[in-house]
């Protein structure tokens, strides 16, 4: 886990097509009770089944591209973990919301103090700040809290498609 990084995501090619994969997938998830699996218009969703979710469980979506660059029949599997969309949108939420009060009220204070007036709005910017990295730190704790499911998503994903018909690439 890259202490940066907020949505872990990563590469796959393969020989083999959108629907093989997407079948692929199908066919395992039927097999293991321990993934929920579906397809929502061109992406497959990996999920943990509802009894063992936590607030902090992830979701691993998958997306299936042509190369169009190549000769060769080759596809890209682009694999995205991250919390469910209602987590995240909370998150981003709650930083454009403290990012707002921060500049309004930040600018506020210095503009109070350009025109020569004692102010304690100056020290909103550092308060924000640091109630934005709070709620950062909040986020990295959770998605720790979440590595485990995270892991056996991941590989729940390598055993559907099987390890022969993949190979890894680098992050993008």
């Amino acid at each position: 886990m890259n202490l940066g990084e907020i949505l872990p995501r990563f590469q796959l090619k393969t020989k083999l097509s959108e629907t093989e994969v997407f079948e692929r997938m199908t066919a395992y998830i039927e097999k293991d009770s321990s993934v929920l699996g579906k397809v929502v218009h061109n992406l497959y969703y990996l999920d943990i089944p509802h009894v063992e979710r936590h607030f902090w469980s992830p979701e691993l979506r998958v997306a299936v591209e042509q190369d169009e660059l190549t000769e060769a029949r080759e596809f890209t599997i682009r694999v995205q973990v991250g919390p469910q969309y209602t987590v995240w949108v909370m998150f981003i939420f709650i930083y454009s919301f403290l990012t707002v009060l921060a500049l309004f009220s930040g600018f506020y204070g210095l503009a109070q103090l350009n025109l020569g007036y004692s102010t304690l709005w100056v020290w909103c910017f550092p308060f924000f700040a640091f109630l934005i990295m709070g709620v950062y730190v909040i986020a990295k704790s959770g998605q720790r809290k979440g590595r485990n499911q995270t892991l056996h998503l991941v590989s729940c994903l390598y055993h559907g498609l099987g390890t022969e018909n993949i190979e890894r690439v680098d992050s993008y």
